[in-house]
């Protein structure tokens, strides 16, 4: 198995298996010595993300990524879970804190996932959990692109990213806001006090007092979920393969960092 093989060449490997009562898999967790070391460096805030059709078995693959001091993303532990349920994200988060050691992030970045939520608030209690900035405006792309194109001539884009982006803390946030709607005659509308009403969860002024590496959104783990589909992971590779395979695109990362 390749698990206890890498083990044995590497008592710092660490690897978890999560069964049913019928001895069938559910979720697997593992995690390089050298990714071990590398989150003790580099993990003060991590994003997670999952993908899928990396294996013949369709189940999501998840990955915490961090940043080194080259801005460089750090592949820090992954998994294979059988759905995404909050259940199984709690199995996998408490499992990457005793492959930690214990060490929570400060921060970890996510998109706007409910099962995904509940679990860091179960887990990982004293850790920030930030949603990713491009999912939360995704997610209101159609009504935003509305108001895009009605105050087009008038710059309201650049005019909503400044104010997104640039306030220094949360009560300059919040002037900002007020003064953009005021300026556009928004008052109502419901796609600008959505994005308001969350504006603790994903407005970087409200982040300023912790480290988070420039990172405002999961677009890390998303290069690198695609990284792993395009040029190591097929849809029908099998289970035994994609441990040897995420361990190949691992060392591949390194051998480049060093």
């Amino acid at each position: 198995m390749f698990f206890k093989e890498m083990k044995v060449k590497n008592n710092n490997f660490y690897f978890d298996i999560q069964a049913d009562e019928k001895d069938a898999i559910q979720n697997i967790f593992w995690c390089n010595a050298s990714s071990r070391a590398a989150y003790h460096h580099f993990g003060d805030c991590i994003t997670f993300d999952t993908t899928y059709r990396t294996n013949m078995f369709n189940m999501p693959l998840a990955v915490f990524v961090g940043c080194n001091h080259h801005m460089q993303s750090v592949i820090l532990s992954v998994a294979l879970l059988r759905d995404e349920r909050a259940e199984s994200f709690e199995w996998l988060f408490k499992t990457f804190l005793k492959c930690m050691g214990g060490k929570a992030p400060m921060c970890i970045l996510t998109d706007e996932d409910p099962a995904m939520a509940s679990a860091i608030r179960e887990v990982l209690k004293n850790t920030i959990h930030r949603l990713c900035r491009w999912h939360v405006l995704k997610k209101y792309k159609k009504q935003l692109g509305v108001l895009y194109e009605m105050f087009k001539h008038r710059n309201f884009k650049e005019k909503l990213h400044f104010v997104i982006n640039h306030p220094l803390t949360p009560s300059e946030f919040v002037a900002a806001w007020k003064d953009l709607v005021e300026e556009f005659e928004l008052q109502g509308c419901e796609v600008m006090e959505n994005l308001y009403n969350l504006r603790a969860e994903w407005i970087p002024a409200y982040f300023k007092q912790i480290y988070y590496a420039r990172m405002t959104s999961t677009q890390r783990s998303e290069s690198v979920n695609h990284m792993v589909k395009t040029g190591y992971l097929k849809e029908l590779t099998a289970l035994h393969r994609v441990a040897a395979e995420m361990n190949r695109c691992i060392q591949m990362r390194k051998q480049k960092e060093d």
